[in-house]
């Protein structure tokens, strides 16, 4: 297991945990749409983190911008106490991206092997 991929399912059950806190305890239908939104996005960050192992360059972006659509749920709901509940989210979801984007393609070695 990569790390992009450790941080990411931490992000993306972090960001679904944190949407269900605010669902849950939601006194307003913004703050429901909020928690909904970041809880799809969370489903996003997941979907990215799975493909961490073979497709770094898409899971990374997978990974970015659902920290980003996260990130902008939050005015929605019009009050931004809920940054300090998405924050670890934000946060897992962001490393994991920049961590994939730091990581070195791979190139095939069958296609190396070829050509000499």
């Amino acid at each position: 297991m990569k790390k992009q991929f450790v941080l990411g399912v931490i992000g993306g059950f972090l960001g679904i945990a944190s949407a269900a806190l605010v669902i849950f305890s939601s006194i307003s239908s913004d703050i429901t749409l909020s928690g909904v939104q970041a809880a799809l996005f969370s489903s996003l960050g997941l979907m990215g983190a799975a493909i961490a192992n073979t497709d770094t360059r898409f899971a990374g972006w997978m990974l970015l911008s659902s920290g980003a659509c996260i990130l902008c749920s939050v005015p929605l709901a019009g009050t931004f106490t809920l940054i300090t509940i998405y924050l670890p989210a934000i946060i897992f979801l962001g490393v994991a991206s920049l961590l994939c984007f730091i990581e070195p393609e791979e190139e095939n070695t069958d296609q190396k092997e070829q050509v000499s």
